[in-house]
């Protein structure tokens, strides 16, 4: 049982126990031709947006559940949050980290250290976070070992579309979960997520 399951009970939102996902108007859909590091697109199988580096659903997954919660993490609880994450690093795993709080950033930048992968999971769109050009690193304390975003390299995730706005919660149980399930594998579409096309938006 996982930490989330343990703190919100039965995980009401798993997307198993839904029958129905939204998705974009179908009048707007093609069928994707570029790769995911080219340009953010819309997994069919996952149900989410992904932009950069989708080889990396593939690998050894792993997160840092002492990150989850609300931002009350104190500095030595953050220093045992990096520790964990540099060991996990070490160890060849791929970390799935957020961003909206001190705690994730602190994960969020033990990759880079180590010029190891990661997939970073985010509140809102591409775009805010990784600004228009979707070449900026969202960390300034991460830009100390990588200018700008790699999106050879590293892997963004969100619920959200590229254009959407965030959250602005420091405290986001949603995308919590979604880091945790999908370190796990239990995400929906994780079997699938190798299959060569998802879904592109025109605008």
């Amino acid at each position: 049982m996982s930490i989330l399951q343990r703190r919100d009970g039965p995980d009401a939102d798993h997307p198993r126990h839904h029958s129905r996902v939204r998705l974009p108007d179908s009048t707007n859909i093609v069928r994707r031709t570029a790769r995911y590091e080219d340009e953010p697109g819309f997994s069919e199988f996952t149900r989410l947006w992904l932009y950069g580096n989708r080889r990396l659903l593939d690998s050894q997954l792993a997160c840092v559940p002492e990150a989850f919660g609300p931002p009350n993490h104190t500095s030595g609880m953050l220093d045992t949050i990096e520790r964990m994450t540099e060991e996990l690093v070490l160890a060849g795993k791929i970390i799935v980290c957020g961003i909206h709080n001190p705690a994730h950033i602190r994960a969020a930048c033990v990759p880079l250290r180590w010029g190891s992968p990661r997939i970073v999971v985010l509140s809102g769109g591409f775009h805010y976070h990784l600004g228009t050009d979707l070449k900026s690193e969202p960390f300034r304390a991460g830009r100390l070992w990588r200018y700008e975003w790699d999106a050879k390299t590293d892997l963004a995730v969100s619920r959200r579309a590229p254009e959407k706005l965030p959250t602005y919660a420091h405290y986001n149980t949603t995308v919590d979960r979604l880091i945790d399930m999908l370190a796990t594998r239990e995400w929906i579409g994780m079997d699938n997520v190798s299959w060569p096309w998802a879904v592109k938006i025109q605008n």
